[in-house]
């Protein structure tokens, strides 16, 4: 047992967490937990890899669900990619990513291009990707020199059928090793995602709780950092058994069911609990 820890900002993952999968169908007690936060005395943020939505057609979809959200009460990957990207001066991108964001790319002032010289390559959940869109991006990698960049690196997600699909990390990986080029990742599990929702916050570290369905992709990171950490067990994995895969010290903090159900958090205090029990 840790010493009681005062959490006064919540991090939230979107996916497994307050909805099931790309259905966006609510967890169970997710949509009264979420909306009576703020009423509770807590700040919140999501913190999303989705990369398959606009940041206003995320937060549309939640809206639909019940979810209280707007674009300032979120973080995503591919969000924080264009403006780390634009800070960078990389402009022109091939995008392997929804063929339904290439607008909202150009919008917020990118040149996209099929193949060639470019910036940088820019890898995004696309369940349709082919073979060949990985071999148009390998010349402007190897050829022209362009930066690998992964909106996030997760190898699997659930589909609108609740089914197991290859991520980005998926195909980033291949072309890592094909390019002899490591990537630079924009979303959990790099830092640069929690800075960011901590900066908009406002807030530190030791007093976020960050609750999330991907203890090796979400978790390890928030606590490296030096936040409270919670697994939902409503997405991604229906038990801990994945926890056999970390180093205990990189274990949660809290385990739960689902995120309405951690109910050892009471007025801006946390037992934080590591035996997983």
């Amino acid at each position: 047992m840790s010493p009681t820890r005062d959490i006064r900002h919540y991090l939230i993952d979107i996916e497994g967490v307050l909805v099931r999968d790309k259905r966006y169908e609510p967890v169970p007690g997710s949509v009264d937990w979420y909306n009576g936060l703020p009423d509770a005395g807590y700040d919140r943020i999501l913190v999303s890899n989705n990369t398959t939505h606009t940041p206003e057609g995320l937060a549309e979809a939640l809206r639909g669900a019940g979810f209280d959200v707007t674009t300032e009460d979120m973080v995503t990957s591919v969000a924080a990619g264009a403006h780390l990207l634009r800070g960078w001066d990389k402009t022109r991108i091939l995008w392997l990513g929804a063929p339904g964001l290439a607008d909202w790319w150009r919008e917020a002032g990118f040149e996209l291009v099929e193949r060639g010289k470019c910036d940088a390559v820019v890898v995004g959940l696309n369940a349709d990707l082919t073979v060949a869109d990985l071999d148009r991006a390998l010349p402007s990698l190897v050829d022209h020199g362009a930066e690998l960049v992964a909106l996030h690196r997760n190898l699997f997600y659930l589909d609108g059928h609740g089914e197991r699909r290859f991520g980005p990390g998926f195909y980033c990986d291949g072309l890592t090793r094909a390019a002899h080029r490591e990537p630079v990742v924009i979303g959990k599990p790099h830092e640069r995602i929690y800075r960011l929702a901590l900066e908009k916050l406002g807030g530190r570290a030791e007093q976020a709780l960050f609750i999330s369905d991907d203890p090796l992709s979400d978790l390890i990171t928030a606590k490296k950092m030096g936040m409270c950490t919670a697994f939902v067990l409503s997405g991604k994995y229906p038990d801990h058994a994945v926890l056999g895969e970390m180093d205990q010290e990189d274990w949660p903090d809290l385990i739960a069911d689902r995120p309405d159900a951690l109910d050892t958090i009471t007025h801006g205090a946390i037992d934080a609990v590591t035996d997983g029990e």
